[in-house]
């Protein structure tokens, strides 16, 4: 064989493992993007229970407060007509 023919072929065949290299550790690459991802899908999904759970808490902690400022609305109330009527006594 000529000597440019066995360059060629010595050249296709290193061509030919690098692309093989080369998609390997891509697909390898992949793989451990699309592992990533999925985790930080997990994390994202706790944060938003998470945030749930919060909000929930909060709106239960919104509606004891306004019950006690109307509770204590009632007592100042009732505390001043007291006071009224021992002063008319």
């Amino acid at each position: 064989m000529s000597q440019t023919l066995k360059s060629m072929l010595k050249l296709s065949a290193a061509a030919a493992s690098m692309g093989l290299l080369v998609g390997c550790a891509s697909q390898t690459s992949m793989q451990d993007l699309q592992a990533e991802i999925d985790d930080v899908r997990g994390l994202a999904d706790s944060a938003m229970d998470e945030a749930s759970t919060a909000m929930m808490t909060a709106e239960g902690a919104e509606t004891s407060a306004a019950n006690a400022n109307r509770k204590a609305d009632e007592n100042s109330e009732k505390i001043d007509r007291m006071f009224e009527e021992s002063m008319y006594k």
